[in-house]
């Protein structure tokens, strides 16, 4: 199994290219981060302009509660939409909370790494990794949504002894397979209205075992919604979360 060291140019981080769903507990292992955290897997997509006020807000509470709990987020990794806003607020505040992302080899490239391939009649490219991650498993797999099952298993694997949670910003279709395989597993979801897209759509529709709608823009119940979350914390009636521990 593949380790390098990746150089960004705003920074190095550790990076892990596992062949097989065996392979996990040992990519762990290497990358340092078998003791376990409490665990945030963020996911989501391009920001629509008219939620982007709403949705850094809500990543800026997300940061907050990841540095300040001690714990762990998992994202796709690429340089765009929620996965770079991630990281960028993660360097503007200083935080230290590791930041992992978990995306498809064949699509990514960073400086020194595979050239982008132009398909005219197709247009694919390879996206950019994101700056600002402490650490990247770069997986098998041809078209998003393949990194999926790595994705919950990670969360799996890197919450033991601690609780985690999937938060979900707009999102598209991956992201409704993301959410379909939290649940499966157990994991709560917290859907953030207001941010656009599937997560509206979640906001509209009857409530969904293990899946908890909140305000985007309600900066204290965000905080709430997912502190209790991984913390096991009882929340006020007002903000009711189901939570569950791995």
């Amino acid at each position: 199994m593949l380790t390098q060291k990746i150089y960004l140019p705003e920074g190095q981080a550790a990076c892990v290219f596992p062949n097989q769903p065996e392979d996990l507990a040992k990519t762990i292992s290497t990358l340092d981060l078998e003791d376990g955290y409490p665990v945030i897997v963020l996911i989501g997509g391009n920001i629509p302009e008219r939620q982007a006020t709403v949705t850094s807000g809500a990543i800026q509470t997300l940061a907050r509660v990841a540095e300040e709990m001690s714990a762990l987020v998992i994202c796709g990794g690429t340089d765009m939409g929620v996965m770079a806003e991630i990281g960028q607020t993660r360097q503007q505040n200083g935080y230290k909370f590791p930041l992992v992302g978990i995306t498809l080899r064949a699509l990514v490239t960073w400086p020194g790494g595979p050239p982008s391939r132009h398909f005219l009649w197709w247009g694919k490219k390879r996206w950019k990794l994101a700056p600002y991650y402490s650490h990247f498993i770069l997986v098998p797999g041809t078209e998003f949504g393949d990194e999926s099952p790595w994705i919950v298993d990670a969360a799996t694997h890197l919450s033991k002894g601690h609780r985690s949670v999937t938060v979900l910003i707009n999102g598209g279709d991956v992201s409704r397979k993301d959410i379909e395989l939290s649940v499966a597993s157990g994991r709560p979801v917290i859907a953030l209205g207001g941010t656009g897209r599937l997560a509206n759509d979640l906001a509209s529709e009857p409530r969904q075992n293990l899946i908890t709608v909140v305000p985007g823009n309600a900066e204290n119940r965000v905080y709430e919604a997912v502190r209790a979350a991984i913390s096991g914390a009882e929340q006020s009636a007002a903000t009711p979360a189901l939570v569950s521990a791995n």
